[in-house]
């Protein structure tokens, strides 16, 4: 009995020589774009780290090809195998072209973009650009297929693929550890390259070595110049020898939406403002979590500029001005400056005894404690000026509040994840967040009474705002972080200081202007567009349109549309639009044609302090 002949095994050298093809260009890439020769460790790491990538990248293709070719039909196969393969180099080609022109790799904004109507003309390209990438296309398929015919023309591969396995766990492994410990050490050469690498995870360690007993050395003051893929600012800040330095003091409440600010819920806040303040009722932090709603709010920049921040660990220009006057800081969270992780961003080149962290028992205890400290330090020092900052807790879920906060009575006397029920008991609970507010701004008027009865309001500038808003299912959501719906985004704003008269101003305003309106008070000369995307709160424009952040998103939020895209590093998931006041859109693609133009200046935006 003779058995039917095998199937001729898959030519394994066509990944082969597809791997190799693919290393070298990542390390073409990675060497032309962000590593200089001389940074040894850094272009070591990045080599690693795309030994290991490459071979992810056509991991799909090889298992799809192989398994095709064990079950269903060889020549079908190689055929997919050609596509897939060429479709990888083709991503790859056209993400190393994103991230010479714009700084990041293909996201889900790009894509979008991309795929809308009328996108890639306005973009700057249009149809030479369109034939340019069909011809190279064409060409990279050419190319796929040409490699095909050779691996089928050669004997099968004999490598020893336990070892080549191993030398890729290897190189996968060493580049997990060297980010992991570079992180905690913050060694920037290797943080920064690790965004040569197109959509490289990065891997922390902090936990694990807090729970192991390691703590990081503590820092003094760390280098506010160093290098990396950002460009930022523009240029050197230029600030008159006569410059004023006056106090500043920035207070920023937890999840404090826009419509808290009232007489019956924030009285203190509320006269404060009409006696001395300018109320902004139209004002959108950078971010619907705390994370980007601070670094909005203190670089003037949208939230996709974190990432190579922290990994730079580069502080905004406004604190490294106040840096070089001498100012005396003091820094106050009732919660933590190390998570999010604003002791890396925001706070970088502030030595640590500066900052002091309360996370102990419930929010409203933590906010009185710290409000002790604050009063303490504003009382201090008076031969330099100060940086004041406090991060009040008090409306954080479980919104927690003490009885004497209570102004509405009918609230959930103790919410339980496990046993509530959301559409049940959202009313009781939304009162439970308005006696918090309440409390917190029993607090504010603590701090502000002060300013008041000592006279610090002529030689003072405040700034009072929330980090973010804070949802109760008005769209079917609960908290924050999940979407940019108004309750989510918009939130109050007063400033004061000298030379502010009282007003009430109704222009659209964001988070990103609050830097460039402190720098301008400061007298720095610069146009805003030099460190910010923001504009000085005076400057904005009833027409213009503003910018929120998530972890993976970004929002566009223009005068009459909603378009929020991902971010992710794969440049999928999921677009949303909607008309501004968040009403369904009828036609979200006829509103994406509408908004391209605009969205090609948020790509500008998102794009103009990274290095070219």
């Amino acid at each position: 009995m003779t058995s039917a002949p095998s199937r001729p095994g898959f030519p394994g050298l066509f990944f082969v020589l597809n791997y190799l093809l693919l290393l070298a260009v990542g390390l073409y890439i990675a060497h032309g774009q962000w590593l200089p020769p001389e940074d040894g460790p850094a272009a070591l790491f990045v080599a690693a780290a795309l030994v290991g990538y490459t071979a992810l990248y056509l991991l799909p293709a090889w298992l799809l090809s192989v398994l095709w070719h064990r079950w269903v039909d060889p020549r079908t196969a190689r055929g997919l195998a050609v596509a897939l393969a060429s479709a990888t180099l083709l991503l790859l080609l056209v993400d190393s072209q994103i991230h010479r022109l714009y700084g990041f790799h293909i996201n889900g904004f790009v894509w979008n973009l991309l795929i809308t109507p009328g996108g890639i003309d306005s973009m700057g390209g249009g149809d030479g650009m369109t034939r340019t990438v069909a011809l190279i296309a064409l060409a990279v398929v050419g190319l796929e297929a040409g490699l095909m015919a050779l691996a089928r023309r050669r004997p099968p591969l004999s490598l020893r693929w336990r070892r080549v396995l191993a030398l890729l766990l290897l190189c996968m492994a060493g580049e997990r550890v060297a980010y992991g410990l570079s992180d905690l050490e913050a060694y920037r050469p290797v943080l920064n390259a690790a965004r040569a690498v197109p959509f490289y995870q990065p891997a922390t360690f902090e936990g694990l070595a807090r729970d192991l007993g390691y703590t990081p050395p503590p820092r003094t003051e760390l280098s506010v110049s160093a290098d990396g893929p950002l460009d930022y600012p523009l240029h050197p800040l230029s600030v008159p020898a006569d410059a004023p330095s006056p106090d500043i003091l920035v207070l920023v409440a937890e999840s404090l939406r826009a419509d808290m600010l009232t007489p019956e819920i924030m009285p203190n806040l509320w006269r404060f403002a009409e006696r001395h303040g300018r109320r902004y009722t139209d004002h959108m932090s950078g971010g619907n979590g705390t994370r980007m709603g601070i670094f909005s709010l203190f670089y003037g920049l949208p939230g996709n500029y974190w990432f190579p921040f922290l990994e730079s660990r580069r502080p905004p220009v406004l604190i490294s001005e106040l840096q070089r006057r001498d100012y005396r800081f003091g820094l106050y969270t009732s919660a933590r400056f190390s998570y999010p992780e604003f002791d890396r961003t925001v706070f970088a080149s502030v030595p640590s005894s500066a900052m002091v962290s309360d996370d102990q028992g419930p929010g409203w205890r933590r906010d009185r404690r710290n409000v002790d400290r604050l009063l303490d330090f504003i009382g201090g020092d008076r031969t330099r000026p100060l940086f004041g900052f406090m991060f009040f807790e008090s409306p954080h879920a479980r919104y927690y509040f003490p009885e004497e906060s209570v102004i509405r009575p009918d609230y959930l006397r103790e919410l339980n994840y496990a046993t509530m029920d959301v559409q049940r008991d959202m009313p009781g609970i939304f009162n439970r967040y308005i006696n918090a507010v309440h409390h917190l701004d029993q607090q504010l008027g603590r701090v502000l009474d002060r300013l008041e009865r000592d006279g610090r309001l002529d030689d003072t500038l405040v700034v009072i705002t929330g980090d973010h808003g804070e949802e109760f299912m008005e769209h079917g959501r609960w908290g924050h972080n999940s979407a940019f719906h108004d309750e989510q985004v918009r939130v109050p704003l007063v400033v004061a200081g000298a030379g502010i008269t009282p007003a009430v101003v109704t222009r659209p305003t964001s988070h990103l202007d609050v830097a460039p309106t402190l720098l301008r008070r400061l007298g720095v000369t610069n146009p805003p567009a030099d460190f910010a995307v923001g504009v000085p709160l005076e400057q904005a424009r009833p027409d213009r349109y503003r910018l929120a952040a998530s972890w993976d998103a970004v929002a566009y939020l223009g005068p009459d549309y909603k378009v929020a895209m991902p971010m992710n590093a794969g440049g999928l998931g999921e677009m949303t639009v909607a008309r501004a006041g968040d009403e369904p859109a009828v036609d979200a693609d006829a509103v994406m044609v509408r908004v391209r133009d605009r969205l090609a200046r948020v790509l500008k935006d998102m794009s103009r302090f990274y290095r070219r």
